[in-house]
């Protein structure tokens, strides 16, 4: 079986950059099957290059109402290179619908929240909730520049444009003018805070040199 990384890196964790266990997509997609008792394993992909980032082990149980999922796997300590073997369970509960049925979720192992997502960031042992481990969004971490260039180059792809900023942009096939023109102005704010930034920059970096 493959292994899990682990080791702090510094900084606050991030939600993108844990391994995430989204119980909801797991059930539509089959994985956990309600009413059954199933086992199977996961992978997760470096999207960038595509290799394999990490992979468990798991059998999950879903009752009635009740259920858990246990969870086998290998962490390694990115310093010292020590395994560790983890096998555990998280317990599974429903909450009823307002129309009928039963929703499935993820009792949290340290919390006891009901969730319906668990995340493993690399120095944690334990899959566990967003809360449990004080995860952050990446954006939360970003200075005021990068995060305006982070969301100018986002909105610039919705739009099908892999140019850099200040550049022009067609409009896509089929999208109506006014759809256009307002996600053309949420650009043109985000690229104007990363000019403006910029600026600044080169101001104190003109001015330290004199």
């Amino acid at each position: 079986m493959g292994g899990t990384g682990s080791g702090n890196h510094g900084g606050r964790p991030t939600i993108e950059n844990a391994l995430k266990l989204d119980l909801h997509q797991l059930i539509r997609n089959g994985s956990f099957r309600p009413g059954a008792t199933v086992t199977g394993s996961l992978t997760w992909t470096d999207t960038s290059s595509g290799q394999q980032r990490a992979s468990i082990g798991y059998e999950a149980y879903m009752g009635g109402d009740r259920g858990w999922v246990r969870l086998r796997y290998t962490t390694t300590n990115h310093w010292s290179g020590e395994t560790t073997q983890h096998d555990y369970r998280v317990e599974l509960t429903t909450t009823p619908q307002p129309f009928g049925g039963r929703r499935w979720w993820w009792v949290c192992p340290r919390r006891g929240d009901l969730v319906a997502k668990i995340y493993k960031p690399s120095a944690a042992g334990i899959f566990a909730s967003r809360k449990a481990h004080r995860l952050a969004y990446r954006s939360q971490r970003q200075s005021p520049h990068d995060r305006a260039l982070s969301q100018a180059f986002k909105r610039r792809q919705r739009l099908g444009s892999t140019a850099g900023i200040g550049a022009s942009i067609d409009k896509p096939k089929g999208m109506r003018w006014a759809t256009f023109d307002r996600k053309l102005e949420q650009i043109e704010a985000a690229e104007a805070v990363c000019n403006a930034h910029l600026f600044q920059f080169v101001q104190r970096f003109t001015t330290s040199r004199r």
